[in-house]
């Protein structure tokens, strides 16, 4: 563990990239262009905001950021990819995240250096006298500090289980015999809490310079509250982890002995969960945190000067129809727009400047259009979602396929729906507006604009269009099961002659979400209904709130039973795509259930110009995927367990 604090803070500072919502970027003008010596770090108002930007470093970092497509936080049942790819969420669909490789490919050494630096700088600058720098910003910085230092610490929960508390920089001639071993699971929640509690006061109720977008304010830190709460009172935590003898072998957390867990259900948690939601709704609606609205959306649309888009079975020169088609593009704003362009739904976000690896062109098809010389260009297609996920959006009822007895029966969904283009199958139809804005099948109208200001019709069968094509398109960019995403894929992309260009890069230079307005309103209502009783009601106005948004019937009464799967089902379809599928499985204890190899299924895709039936026929996917217990946890790299005699490995590496 010393060791990689060490290279932390002898590396130069990685700096914060701050969602700024602008075409530059002050993150650019601070990261200082060599290693800073610690002297120098503290001189001045300046040199002690790049200090703390550092301590933002690892929200950017390859392995920890959520737009991030070929990250770990992906690997779920929602999508595949090209087996051609063999990026990070697919070593973890696959169990190929070992103790030998977490190092490079875990998140263990990101957050456990973020830490680190976060401890650094507040040693630094509780000791140092930094001329001009007011008492309110000193102890502003200090609180964003202690936030960070406690939101890397909630990461490292969620993905590796009980991990030590670093309260300060461990010294560098610390014997190995004193270096601290995990703690507690509910001793690193209260730790964080605490830290939470510590900082609130200092922090800003919003930062009204959009520079600074991106920085802690009390809205986010109130919000991570909630998160360790639902985290700590949920199934895996709570009572149901799946080896119960784990513990540790010497080191003990006060109070709890070598024991990491505990071993019963404890419904006081779920009540500590809804406390620290609604204190956090509290908070995040009185800074001016809102769901993003029709209005704002509608502004955006003209603006961006895009027509409604075409939806199977949708007639847009009714009312009822212009309504959803408007709804559609409001869900794809959700995931696009900035908060200067009115999207105050992100209690939380940052900016993702490489957009080689963001989820737009790994989403979009691979034929667009054809370039001067006639050659077809576009995305790489390969973010693929599974059967899985398109058949768990739910239809315009608001309820899942399966359970709509207004909808067609599982038997006819893979035939066609009768439409003006007979590729569309009934499945893709009467669906709710999320799900247009998300997933994109054969013979759907992909972006409206986005063929140089004309509508990508997907052509799923034609090998000269979006079909399958190894001899012309290579490994990488087919479709593994018949669909495409869309989510995060901004409406407004344009690509256009000559040259294949596009304005992707312009696009992506919009937040992603870390924390926002709906995950929250549904963390309440999970809460709730895991209450149950005179909560049930108070959980419903929660999930309606997002439902009605979505643009599907409320929910007026139901059992708390049925609840928790209401919810989850929600969660599902409101945060598709947006990292938060895989830790929803893990803490529900749905890994075997979910994630097992049979589970992912799409389309018959891979092949050649096949007719309708083929293409259209349920298919297992043909990849290494499967499920073991022990990805409930991601190992630590093997060199830290070596040097630490108190450090044990999650169960099962």
């Amino acid at each position: 563990m010393n060791r990689y604090l060490k290279n932390f803070i002898m590396a130069s500072c990685t700096g914060a990239l701050l969602l700024s919502g602008m075409t530059a970027c002050s993150y650019l003008d601070v990261v200082p262009v060599e290693t800073p010596d610690r002297d120098d770090m503290l001189t001045d108002p300046a040199s002690a905001l790049r200090y703390l930007y550092g301590c933002y470093g690892p929200i950017q970092n390859e392995k920890t950021q959520k737009l991030r497509y070929s990250n770990a936080h992906f690997g779920s049942d929602e999508m595949v990819e090209c087996v051609s790819v063999y990026d990070d969420f697919r070593r973890f669909q696959g169990d190929q995240i070992t103790g030998a490789n977490s190092g490079q490919y875990g998140v263990w050494n990101d957050f456990i250096n973020g830490i680190g630096y976060c401890n650094q700088f507040l040693a630094d600058i509780s000791e140092a006298e930094i001329p001009n720098l007011n008492l309110k910003d000193k102890s502003q910085y200090i609180a964003e500090a202690k936030f960070l230092k406690a939101y890397y610490h909630f990461q490292l929960l969620n993905y590796c289980g009980p991990v030590p508390i670093m309260d300060s920089q461990l010294p560098m001639d610390m014997k190995k015999g004193d270096l601290p071993g995990r703690n507690h699971f509910d001793a690193v929640v209260e730790y964080v809490v605490r830290l939470c509690g510590e900082a609130c006061p200092n922090l800003p109720d919003n930062f009204d310079d959009q520079r600074y977008y991106g920085r802690a304010t009390k809205s986010v830190c109130r919000m991570l509250e909630a998160k360790v709460r639902v985290l700590a009172a949920s199934p895996l935590w709570n009572g149901q982890f799946p080896y119960p003898a784990w513990r540790n072998t010497n080191y003990e957390t006060p109070g709890y002995g070598t024991a990491l867990f505990s071993s019963s259900y404890d419904p006081e948690k779920w009540k500590l969960a809804h406390d620290a939601c609604l204190a956090a709704i509290q908070e995040a609606e009185a800074a001016g945190h809102r769901l993003l609205d029709m209005a704002t959306s509608e502004a955006l649309r003209a603006n961006d000067k895009i027509p409604l888009p075409a939806i199977p079975g949708i007639d847009n020169s009714t009312p009822e129809g212009e309504e959803f088609a408007k709804r559609v593009m409001l869900m794809r704003y959700v995931g696009a727009a900035r908060p200067d362009q009115g999207n105050l739904e992100y209690i939380w976000a940052s900016l993702d400047i490489n957009n080689y690896w963001a989820a737009s062109p790994a989403s979009i098809p691979h034929y667009v259009m054809n370039d001067e010389k006639g050659q077809p260009g576009g995305g790489w297609g390969m973010m693929n979602p599974t059967l899985y996920t398109v058949e768990h959006f739910l239809t315009k009822q608001g309820k899942l396929p399966i359970d709509d007895m207004e909808f067609p029966r599982e038997y006819e969904w893979f035939t066609s729906a009768g439409l003006d283009n007979p590729d569309i199958i009934k499945l893709c139809v009467g669906r709710e507006p999320r799900f247009y804005a998300s997933v994109s099948f054969d013979g759907d109208e992909y972006s409206p604009v986005i063929a140089a200001g004309s509508p990508l019709i997907v052509r799923a069968r034609d090998s000269s269009q979006c079909g399958y094509n190894l001899e012309k398109f290579g490994q990488n960019n087919q479709s593994q099961t018949g669909f495409w995403n869309k989510k995060m894929v901004h409406p407004n992309i344009r690509y256009s002659n000559p040259g294949m260009s596009s304005n992707v890069g312009n696009m992506e230079n919009r937040p992603y979400p870390i924390f926002r307005l709906a995950d929250l309103y549904l963390m309440m209502a999970e809460s709730c209904a895991h209450l149950g009783g005179s909560y049930i009601a108070e959980g419903l106005e929660y999930l309606n709130r997002v439902r009605e948004r979505a643009g599907i019937p409320e929910i007026e009464s139901v059992s708390a039973d049925e609840m928790v799967k209401t919810v989850l089902d929600e969660r599902f379809a409101e945060l598709y795509m947006e990292g938060m599928r895989l830790e929803d499985i893990r803490r529900n204890v749905q890994g075997q259930q979910q994630m097992s190899g049979n589970c992912y299924r799409g389309l018959n895709a891979m092949v050649k110009d096949p007719s309708f039936e083929e293409f259209n026929t349920p298919t297992q996917i043909n990849q290494s995927l499967k499920w073991n217990n022990r990805m409930y946890l991601q190992p630590i790299p093997d060199a830290e367990v070596y040097a630490n005699p108190q450090m044990i490995q999650a169960p099962g590496y």
